[in-house]
């Protein structure tokens, strides 16, 4: 929290500083996201199940005219016992989302994962992330992809990866309404992974936000994979009895497999500096091997602009 309130007393300093220059060239922001993720409940020492709680976000970010850009931000796990910081985000690169033609957007991040969380384990902590969305069509083509890599501790630090894409079509609504701007987007993306490895992919949200991630694993040396004795999660030495979840184990680790549909829509609410945004996902599977059950995400996130 002092790390929080030091950020933003820096933003509050510099928006006081430039508050009559329309014109700088580098831009500040601050949002809080909230979304859920999976988290390990423990029973008792041999009773442990995963189960969605709230995840709260902080996000600092600077970012130039260019569309360079560097963000830090911390992310808490809320609970009945409190809130704990599960892992820091570091992320720099360029982002266009104003251009008349497209949006296009190219980051990489970095992830610090605290050493003990109530998160499954993460063995990969470095993701690359590309979106172009052409907005000149009536429909317009998406297409984003995204690499997470990282070393996997169950296999003796060997560096693995996985790899995911999605692509289709969207339509953007926009409403004024007075100095208030709405948007409105739906959209309709076929994903394709290799989904070897739990991971905070932008891309494959239906697992890393989804208490029933376990099912769409294929690394049967997935660390809190059900093949495995024991969730080798920092910290924690548990075994895993979640009869809900039903490892999917592939002859090939990292094999591309077409997995879902995902129905997505987007609002957006801006009004002076502020931006309320709300995303809601539903993943619709198409693979027999991860049953029948749709997956949901949702997210909620205030931004203001200095």
């Amino acid at each position: 929290m002092k790390m929080i309130y030091t950020c933003l007393l820096c933003c509050t300093v510099y928006q006081l500083s430039y508050a009559q220059d329309s014109t700088s060239t580098w831009q500040p922001s601050i949002s809080v996201d909230a979304e859920p993720v999976p988290t390990l409940s423990v029973s008792r020492t041999n009773d442990t199940s995963y189960h969605n709680s709230l995840s709260i976000m902080g996000i600092f970010t600077i970012r130039h005219r260019s569309g360079f850009g560097i963000s830090y931000a911390p992310g808490f796990v809320c609970s009945t016992s409190g809130s704990q910081l599960y892992v820091q985000r570091l992320t720099l690169g360029f982002e266009q989302y104003d251009q008349p033609a497209c949006t296009w957007v190219a980051d990489y991040t970095h992830d610090f994962f605290a050493a003990h969380s109530s998160l499954p384990y993460i063995p990969l902590n470095n993701e690359g992330y590309a979106l172009f969305k052409y907005k000149k069509w009536f429909l317009q083509p998406v297409m984003e992809t995204d690499i997470g890599w990282g070393k996997d501790s169950a296999m003796q630090g060997k560096t693995n990866y996985d790899l995911n894409f999605a692509a289709g079509i969207a339509h953007a609504f926009h409403w004024q309404l007075g100095q208030a701007t709405c948007s409105l987007t739906p959209s309709v993306l076929a994903n394709m992974g290799t989904d070897s490895y739990f991971f905070l992919s932008r891309v494959a949200k239906y697992i890393s936000h989804n208490k029933g991630f376990i099912k769409y694993l294929k690394n049967p040396h997935y660390a809190g994979s059900k093949l495995t004795s024991t969730a080798r999660h920092p910290g924690n030495n548990f075994s895993i009895q979640d009869s809900s979840a039903t490892t999917q184990v592939s002859s090939g680790i990292n094999r591309m497999q077409f997995n879902n549909i995902a129905a997505e829509t987007e609002v957006n609410l801006s009004w002076l500096s502020w931006t309320l945004r709300a995303d809601v996902e539903a993943f619709i599977p198409v693979s027999a091997a991860t049953g029948n059950s749709i997956s949901a995400y949702w997210s909620l996130t205030c931004e203001y602009d200095f």
